[in-house]
């Protein structure tokens, strides 16, 4: 339904629109206790509240153009944000989400070229692969995603439940809308893929906010592979899921975050026992860790249900997204036993604004178990039949996967026990770039150092390439 020119509304954008709202409200709440200065604490609220109106702005667009200019709107007000304590990381967000935008401006250039005004939808074939690489980095789709453990590991807690939450879903709304709703039917097994790289990442990681970032892939491979689907019910799959994850990840990176704050570390080797010192965390960190596992009564259970019923023709997609969820049971077993369970390995330094902090995630813990009870009501508001969601078998399977998740981790757990390092990844490109970018600016500087044989040289060297390529 067209709002104006520029704006349109849908259920789908209404739905993420209200999460959007629901994750800035409960972060302003956090971080009236979690950033100590005056300033810090104004500067986010006015900061969170950017990223909101231009998220909004992002999901009505009607244009593509308008899309992308909201979106990297977006991206600097989290830019802003995560500059707040890490400058390094915010300006290593920020280039990436450039060439993102880059890809993007091209494919939109290519969608407009010959086809008239490119509305928000599905994009010309010429034009899909530059929507799918600049999209694909916000969504921080497999070997695009180098940009995301580290910053999403080093933001601060409230800043990495806007990026995991709604930030990648902004990219993963643009995917469906460039794909259509009866998207190509390889992405189901991407999907499948996708969830079981995040998590085997996941289970190697001991830094709680990294295992929490490669989760954020493993998830949206769920959304991937209801979108490959190809069907209404996929459709409504993604955007259900996408929707669940925001609410259920943003809940858990403010726990970390609480711990963060109490004990001074993210490392899980270095925590422990929390459960004495912060029992009332410690029930909100269960509640999103069963809802990120699937139980019943958890909004995560109904989400992944309508993902699994609508890839009913991939039996194989859906056997591969059971073992990631066993792989997701055996990292939340990971973090909830190694950071609450056991003895406290040190003493917790500052748990004055724990109560203010709790009281955000309690705002996002009611939606999770009330959509986990009432899980019809999101279907019936995108347009879609209610599945029947509490059959015995589905919720049998789900409590028999979580059980095999748990076993199989205290079976393993010396194994899985943290250690000081983290296991790299795609990351590693970060310090690779660097790298390259120093050499350039050292081989520039070298040009520009009044050696005239250098640049006779090089000159002649370069005109030489240029005559062979013609």
């Amino acid at each position: 339904m067209m709002l104006s020119p520029l704006f349109v509304f849908s259920p789908g954008r209404a739905l993420l629109a209200l999460l959007a709202f629901a994750l800035s409200s409960a972060t302003c709440v956090y971080a009236r206790r979690y950033f100590e200065g005056a300033d810090e604490r104004r500067f986010f609220m006015y900061g969170s509240l950017g990223f909101l109106l231009s998220v909004w702005g992002t999901l009505f667009s009607a244009h593509w153009i308008t899309f992308a200019v909201f979106m990297e709107i977006s991206t600097a007000f989290l830019f802003s944000l995560i500059a707040l304590k890490e400058r390094d990381v915010a300006l290593r967000y920020f280039v990436v989400q450039l060439v993102g935008a880059a890809f993007l401006l091209a494919g939109i250039g290519a969608a407009y070229a010959g086809h008239g005004p490119a509305l928000v939808g599905p994009v010309p074939k010429d034009a899909l692969p530059f929507f799918v690489l600049g999209l694909g980095v916000k969504a921080a789709l497999p070997v695009l995603h180098f940009w995301l453990p580290e910053v999403h590991g080093r933001a601060p807690a409230p800043v990495s439940a806007l990026l995991s939450g709604m930030a990648v879903k902004i990219g993963a709304f643009g995917l469906l809308q460039a794909l259509g709703a009866d998207g190509p039917n390889f992405l189901a097994p991407v999907g499948a893929i996708m969830a079981l790289w995040g998590v085997a990442l996941a289970l190697a990681q001991h830094d709680m906010k990294r295992l929490l970032a490669y989760h954020t892939v493993s998830q949206l491979g769920y959304v991937i592979a209801a979108v490959g689907a190809g069907s209404a019910s996929g459709w409504c799959g993604a955007l259900y899921h996408m929707a669940a994850h925001g609410l259920f990840k943003s809940m858990l990176f403010l726990c970390a975050g609480v711990l963060e704050k109490a004990y001074g570390t993210r490392a899980l080797d270095r925590l422990g026992g929390a459960w004495k010192t912060l029992p009332f965390t410690c029930v909100l960190y269960l509640i999103a860790a069963a809802a990120i596992a699937g139980l019943p009564g958890t909004i995560g259970f109904a989400s992944k249900y309508v993902v699994k019923n609508a890839l009913s023709e991939h039996p194989m997609v859906s056997l591969a997204l059971l073992a990631a969820n066993v792989g997701t049971v055996m990292s939340f077993c990971k973090m909830g036993w190694f950071a609450f369970g056991g003895s406290g390995k040190s003493a917790a330094l500052h748990c004055s604004g724990v109560r203010a902090m709790n009281a955000a995630l309690v705002s996002l813990a009611v939606p999770v178990l009330l959509f986990g009870f009432f899980p019809g009501w999101i279907p019936r508001f995108l347009g879609v039949s209610e599945p029947e969601f509490f059959s015995a078998a589905k919720c049998g399977e789900s409590v028999l996967v979580f059980f095999i998740g748990a076993l199989l981790f205290f079976l393993l757990r010396t194994l899985l026990k943290p250690a000081e390092k983290n296991i790299p990844d795609a990351d590693l490109l970060f310090a690779a770039t660097g790298c390259a970018v120093r050499k350039a600016i050292v081989f520039v500087r070298r040009l520009q150092g009044g050696n005239l044989r250098e640049y006779i040289f090089f000159s002649l060297l370069a005109i030489l390439m240029l005559v062979l390529l013609l």
